[in-house]
């Protein structure tokens, strides 16, 4: 018997034999669930620590003049020396620089505020409420800086009327509470707006609200302020006939952003529901959004906007917890996305995140239930975080240029224009299960760390794995199933090896797993659709050994989705052997043997 076929009967012993975990090296692992997603223990996948590589570093926009902070003053409710007011039959005009206490009732009138440019005024609501059919229920005309304080356990209504004409200076008053000056909105109580004629709440500056409850509704914009929003801990309720919350300057480029920070928000928008002309800063927030009707309505719109959270410059998100179901994408930028911590649960008629240039990655957990494609950018870089990806088309593109739907001029299912793009995968755990191609780049895949797993495409004009000029791996675990009419391998492997095989086809649900001649996985992986064929890369995979391929095996101590790396398998199918004469084996259909597609080696994908 030669000592090859002995080795072979070996291994085939191993696998029919029912084993245990192997505990000895800190392997099993404990899953955590956040909100229906799952999430590994930091640097740890199947018990054993995976390699972090590196990525390029994002651009990102210049944020050095925007304040993402709160002043002493936006946070305190305090009302020392606080004149009272009573309503008349009249609108009631404050001239004068102070605090002034409110309650009761007014109707048909408003109040008005015209003081010096450089005064500030308090308002402390104490059981307000005013209706205006002839104009903004508060509008403030001149000023430094107004305060409005909803006093503890206060309810507070104000609203507009249904059409009204009501000119200053260069612009319309159109909203029910409207301001030209710096607008704080604080307290214990709680304040309704209803905005009839078009807007609720516009400041022409500042808008900030650090404290309160407020419930929006607005035919148009809910909150509007021009040079800034600010949410701190806030509970606010927005339902809007076009933006939910909006910052629109485009004059200034350290203006025009949205910061969160500690807000619990709802927003129901016939459009955007988060929309700034530069920069949205979510730092910690529970936000919950719902833009054009949701994801199912996709097709059903033309040439309108109905983003989640868009930015003409950056998203940025570091914490939090938000709920996006969107007609377009979830989260998308003109320039870059960064998300370094958070819970992200998303739907998107089109992508579930989107960046026309830069997508980092770094922390959190992003789980996209639903997606065109799901995630976008020229380029997708990946070093921390779990992720979960369900897409009908691809589950990462990258590809160079401007999407279409940068411009809100399509319903969905934008296209890059340009034939370049850039994915990094260093650090974290993906999941992708994409009816198109898995992960596609219309230019380089870097693979360094972290841990990888495709369940792909069932049709054979699409591949677990696209790329156009080359794609290396020097670390990480990557296993990527799907079928075989476009399977494409790595072009090229360092610190270890990279296999592609072909072979007859697997039930969806079926695990899979490679393992070496002492029994022990190398990595494995349980797809969520049938699967003709594979792409395995991790550390142990090296030259000049030998790996068996096994299906329909009990891999014990896998995570949730069929995931492990050393530990053992029993039962199953031994489809094929692998001998690993070079850093790459398999060139396509078939087992083939060392080789991989070169650049643009495939014909009918670009």
């Amino acid at each position: 018997m030669s000592k090859k076929i002995g080795a072979l009967l070996l291994v085939c012993m191993l696998f029919l034999a029912a084993c245990s975990v192997d505990t000895s090296d800190g392997s099993g692992m404990s899953v955590t669930t956040i909100g229906g997603h799952w999430q590994l223990p930091e640097g740890w996948g199947g018990g054993e620590p995976i390699t972090t590589g590196t990525t390029s570093t994002p651009e990102t926009a210049d944020l050095s003049g925007m304040d993402f902070t709160f002043s002493d003053r936006d946070l305190s409710s305090e009302s020392d020396g606080a004149k009272t007011l009573a309503f008349a039959n009249e609108d009631l005009l404050i001239t004068v620089a102070g605090t002034y206490r409110l309650s009761g009732t007014l109707t048909d009138h408003m109040i008005r505020i015209a003081v010096g440019d450089n005064d500030k005024v308090q308002l402390v609501f104490a059981g307000v409420t005013v209706q205006n059919d002839h104009g903004p229920a508060v509008y403030v005309q001149s000023g430094d800086k107004v305060f409005i304080t909803l006093e503890e356990g206060s309810v507070n209504r104000l609203s507009d009327g249904a059409s009204y004409e009501l000119t200053d200076g260069d612009s319309n008053v159109d909203a029910a509470l409207f301001s030209r000056a710096d607008l704080t909105i604080n307290g214990g109580g709680s304040l309704t707006v209803t905005g009839n004629c078009k807007h609720a709440v516009v400041s022409k500056d500042d808008l900030v609200i650090s404290s309160g409850t407020l419930t929006v509704t607005a035919k148009n914009v809910g909150l509007n302020g021009k040079d800034c929003v600010k949410l701190g801990a806030a509970d606010i309720t927005v339902t809007a006939g076009s933006d939910g919350i909006r910052s629109d300057n485009t004059e200034d480029t350290s203006r025009g952003y949205v910061y969160v920070d500690g807000t619990k928000l709802t927003i129901a928008a016939d459009n955007d529901a988060i929309q700034a002309e530069m920069v949205v800063n979510c730092v910690d927030a529970t936000i919950n959004l719902t833009a054009g009707g949701g994801s199912d309505r996709a097709l059903s719109y033309s040439s309108e906007s109905y983003k989640g959270i868009k930015a003409g410059s950056d998203v940025l998100i570091s914490g939090g917890s938000y709920t996006v179901d969107s007609a377009d994408d979830c989260v998308h930028s003109n320039n870059t996305v960064t998300v370094t911590g958070g819970t992200l649960q998303l739907s998107s008629g089109d992508d579930g995140i989107h960046a026309d240039n830069d997508l980092a990655i770094s922390g959190g957990a992003i789980k996209i239930f639903k997606s065109y494609e799901g995630l976008e950018s020229s380029r997708i870089l990946i070093s921390g975080g779990t992720i979960d990806v369900t897409a009908s088309d691809d589950g990462l593109n990258a590809a160079g240029g401007n999407d279409a739907s940068a411009l809100g001029d399509r319903p969905g299912m934008g296209r890059f224009s340009a034939s370049t793009g850039t994915i990094e995968i260093a650090g974290g755990y993906l999941l992708v299960d994409a009816s198109g191609d898995g992960i596609d780049s219309n230019g380089t895949l870097t693979v360094s760390g972290g841990i990888t797993l495709v369940s792909g495409p069932t049709n054979g004009g699409n591949g677990s794995l696209d790329y156009q000029s080359a794609a290396t791996v020097t670390g990480g675990v990557l296993i990527a199933l799907g079928s075989n009419g476009m399977a494409q391998n790595f072009s090229a492997a360092e610190n270890q090896g990279a296999m592609l095989c072909s072979f007859g086809t697997q039930a969806a649900g079926t695990s899979f797993a490679v393992c070496d001649v002492d029994g022990k996985v190398v990595a494995s992986f349980t797809p969520a659709k049938a699967y003709q064929s594979a792409v395995v890369t991790t550390p142990d995979i090296q030259s000049g050994n030998t790996y068996m391929l096994v299906v329909g095996g009990m891999v014990s101590g896998a995570d949730v989705n069929g995931y492990a790396r050393n530990i053992t398998v029993s039962g199953g199918t031994t489809l094929t052997t692998v001998s690993m004469t070079s850093s790459l084996y398999g060139s396509g259909n078939g087992f083939g043997g060392p080789g991989g597609f070169g650049p643009g080696d495939r014909p009918g994908r670009w």
